[in-house]
């Protein structure tokens, strides 16, 4: 069976709002630059990696203790999740993303 990536933006819009206030646009950036992310992984590896964009604090039950995280200030939205484990916060750098898909994928077929 091949080795599918699950790649999951948690995000905190609500927060960027507040943060950038002054700045219509900034509150759509993560989002917008998570659909990038997913079209570009569409491109490169149909059907073996998914892109999800999640505000975390409108589903908090998968991710409790990134949120609690959040909230203490301890780590900046957006965290970038990949096949359940953190893996980055504060940004979502494709190319960083790019390489950790491409070493899961040369990890091989799961058994």
């Amino acid at each position: 069976m091949l080795q599918h990536v699950r790649i999951q933006i948690l995000d905190n819009p609500i927060e960027e709002v507040f943060l950038n206030a002054e700045e219509f646009e900034e509150p759509i950036r993560n989002r917008i630059l998570a659909d990038e992310l997913r079209k570009e992984m569409n491109y490169y590896y149909p059907s073996v990696v998914s892109v999800e964009y999640i505000d975390i604090f409108m589903d908090d039950s998968e991710f409790p203790e990134i949120m609690e995280l959040m909230r203490q200030g301890a780590i900046t939205p957006p965290v970038v999740v990949i096949n359940g484990i953190p893996r980055i916060y504060g940004g979502i750098p494709r190319a960083i993303i790019k390489e950790e898909v491409e070493r899961i994928l040369s990890l091989g077929p799961v058994h």
